[in-house]
């Protein structure tokens, strides 16, 4: 595939023209006519559009020749102009909004929901609700997934900078998910807020309580059939369902954690090891010893055996005993 500049503002000939001027010293109209397909844009309509764009000069003498001006002289120029423009616009998008919703769509219900079809279309109004957030994104995430898993690539963008708050729910069975842990060991170092439960009803994103999105498959790997929902008691009832189920969901943690709650336990007898700091933020979350040893690469009996290690070093006999002594230092919901 070619080189596109069409996010520069150009169109589709316009670039693919101005890429063939770059191949080349200064030439005519008719020697460039000659190499430019007939069905397309005309020659010299392109080197007009090309020329008030700053791209292309003509040069004195006969005859009459034209080049590319060198790009990071005119791509540079180009791309300013277009980001002065963005910011332009984006000045006007409270406006916009106050005029679209003078217009009464609350009032509309058939408007209160959108139905979005298509994989790409999804993923698209998925970023668009994200990006619209200025205070806070709410994500429920629940296998099972189209691909390996990613990380939110706008949630990556935003979080370092610390403008909007991230808080993720994972369904519990996600963690099982090869590479999953990982991703969300990154996000969390970043500044995610996340917890897990089990048996998550959906897949879901909002943003800033103003619009949500929410999946009407019940199980997709990829939402491909969704509801984008606007102002109404419904957007508030997904509010409130969240909230409910982050109440009592358990906290994501990382071996960090474990060692500075744990570390100095009176009746801890020895420090534990990074190993055990790693099982003990996966096990309060409910993962059985083979879903830990998959996450960590160990057989299931290391892990019961290091289990057993850590209630000794707390000490608590029984996993009852190790839940409530966890609970006891923060450990819980």
């Amino acid at each position: 595939m070619g080189l596109d500049l069409t996010a520069l503002g150009l169109s589709t000939d316009e670039s693919a023209f101005y890429l063939l001027l770059l191949d080349r010293q200064a030439a005519s109209s008719a020697t460039l006519a000659e190499e430019w397909a007939p069905e397309r844009e005309s020659v010299g309509s392109l080197l007009r559009s090309l020329q008030v764009k700053g791209l292309v000069t003509t040069l004195a003498g006969l005859p009459v020749r034209h080049a590319a001006i060198a790009p990071d002289v005119a791509l540079d120029n180009l791309a300013r102009v277009r980001e002065q423009q963005i910011t332009a616009a984006r000045a006007h998008v409270h406006e916009l909004t106050e005029r679209w919703r003078r217009v009464g769509r609350a009032t509309i219900p058939a408007e209160l929901i959108e139905i979005i079809v298509g994989r790409e279309a999804t993923s698209q109004r998925s970023e668009q609700i994200q990006r619209s957030a200025t205070e806070e994104v709410l994500i429920i995430d629940a296998p099972p997934y189209a691909g390996p898993a990613v990380e939110n690539p706008h949630e990556l963008e935003v979080l370092p900078a610390g403008t909007v708050r991230y808080r993720c729910l994972y369904d519990r069975s996600s963690l099982e998910v090869p590479g999953k842990l990982a991703s969300i060991n990154r996000l969390t170092a970043i500044g995610e807020e996340a917890r897990v439960a089990a048996d998550l009803p959906m897949k879901l994103v909002m943003g800033d309580q103003a619009v949500a999105m929410v999946s009407l498959e019940s199980a997709p790997a990829s939402i491909t059939a969704a509801l984008v929902v606007h102002p109404s008691a419904l957007l508030n009832s997904l509010r409130l369902l969240f909230e409910a189920t982050w109440r009592s969901a358990f906290p994501m943690r990382n071996a960090e954690d474990a060692r500075q709650q744990l570390g100095t336990l009176d009746s801890t007898s020895r420090e534990l090891t990074e190993l055990e700091n790693q099982i003990i933020p996966l096990l309060v979350t409910g993962m059985t010893d083979q879903a830990i040893g998959r996450q960590l690469g160990l057989a299931e009996r290391t892990i019961q055996r290091k289990v057993r290690t850590i209630m000794t070093s707390l000490g608590v006999t029984n996993r009852l005993q190790l839940g409530l002594r966890l609970a006891q230092q923060g450990w819980g919901p």
